[in-house]
């Protein structure tokens, strides 16, 4: 896939950054196109080699249509998560690692009704910061909002949803 300066892109596991450079360097075997990847979040700059980049894992970050759609499912009915912890952190991992904001929304949903039904261990709260980290950044870099102003809609969806189901 081309990507062009000042694309939105997310990098499985730095998060989402913008393009702002596209440089050629040159070696011994020819020249290399590389993408400089600025990550706001973390303090890093990335720079990719082109022909990496799918490799990789980066992907252009959701559009605000696509962001509407995540918006839905953390609103929506949670799937019922495994009562065995180990068979539940790995169905969670699962969905993380894929790094698609439509399954890392359906963590963060699935994880925060399950601790409201019952409780999270160790491992499965620091599998719903991560995926709450993942899904505030990018939603901060396509709105252009701060993470934690991302982070409090996250929090207001969520509790809205919750007690809806209360009522």
């Amino acid at each position: 896939m081309e990507f062009a300066v000042g694309d939105k892109v997310v990098h499985p596991h730095h998060g989402p950054g913008i393009i702002t450079a596209v440089e050629q360097q040159d070696f011994m075997e020819g020249q290399e196109r590389y993408y400089v990847i600025e990550i706001p979040d973390q303090g890093l700059t990335l720079h990719i080699p082109q022909h990496r980049m799918s490799i990789t894992g980066v992907r252009p970050a959701v559009s605000d249509k696509q962001l509407g759609n995540v918006l839905e499912i953390l609103h929506s009915k949670p799937s019922q998560l495994p009562d065995d912890h180990k068979e539940r952190q790995e169905q969670v991992w699962e969905k993380l690692k894929t790094n698609e904001p439509t399954q890392v929304a359906e963590t963060v949903r699935d994880l925060m009704w399950h601790q409201h039904e019952a409780h999270l261990t160790k491992k499965d709260t620091e599998y719903l910061d991560r995926a709450r980290k993942m899904l505030a950044a990018e939603m901060a870099l396509v709105d252009g909002r701060e993470i934690a102003e991302a982070n409090r809609a996250i929090e207001t969806i969520m509790a809205d949803a919750l007690s809806s189901a209360e009522n």
